[in-house]
This record gives structure tokens, sequence and C-alpha cells, in this order.
């Protein structure tokens, strides 16, 4: 029996981080979950981080208490937490998705209604969208 666990969390960025602050980040946060086994994707837009994370459910929960220690979020919200039958993001430590155009109030939306008023079908359009946009487009960087 597979202990696989899969992670969905919200939080407000605590203050604005540059460009460089992000990528230091995003290169520790790479190499650690790749250590542990972790894999996902995390989608920074509008102050808000929406992350899932993906692995052995021990190593899962270490990483989302060290996330949750972190002062550089604010109001984290564990939205889901569950086993998984496989990884949606397998092949990424951390897929990491920003907004490179125009506002998009079609996810603003949803981020808020996620965070509002989670439920397992708006977990699965979480993990959809991210999905999508980690996929890349005009409008949307990753990397």
């Amino acid at each position: 029996m597979s202990d696989l666990q899969c992670l969905l969390y919200m939080s407000t960025a605590a203050r604005d981080m540059a460009p460089d602050e992000l990528d230091a980040m995003l290169l520790r946060a790479r190499a650690r979950n790749q250590s542990m086994g972790i894999t996902g994707a995390l989608l920074h837009y509008g102050g808000r981080f929406v992350q899932i994370l993906e692995g052995e459910s021990a190593s899962v929960e270490q990483c989302f208490q060290r996330i949750s220690a972190d002062k550089r979020h604010g109001e984290i919200t564990r939205i889901h937490s569950g086993p998984v039958a496989a990884p949606s993001f397998p092949d990424w430590s951390m897929r990491y998705v920003v907004n490179a155009g125009p506002p998009d109030r079609a996810v603003v939306a949803f981020l808020d209604e996620l965070q509002c008023r989670p439920s397992p079908e708006t977990v699965r359009q979480a993990i959809a969208l991210l999905g999508r946009l980690a996929g890349g487009s005009a409008d949307w960087q990753s990397r």
C-alpha cells in the first residue's frame, strides 16, 4: 500500500519579495524537496501562494510544518490533504508559476472560492489549474 499524500495549502505573502529573493528561495526549496522525494507546484499570484506538495506522508507533513513556520508566509491555510494513487506533478520538485500578463480575474475569483469554500471539486480544479498554468502560456510563465 502506498503512503503517497497530496497536500494543498494557500497563504499570503507576509511582504513583497524581490525576484532574486524568490529565486534563492526556489533553489533551496527545490533541492530540499528533491532530497525528501517531494514533488509539486507553486503558484505565486496577487500576493498569495498556492502550493501542492506530493510525496510520502511524513515528508509532506515535515515540509508543510517548515513552511508554516516560515515568516514569509502569513495566513497559511491547509485546504486539503489526503492520499493519492499517483502524483499529479511527478517530474517537478517544485514547478513555479507566475503571471506575466494582465491580471487574470478568473484566477483571482477561483482562488477566492478555493480559500473561502474549499470542496473536493475545487481541490480537483486547483490541481488541474496548476497543471495547466505550469505548462506556460503568453500570460503565465513557469520555471
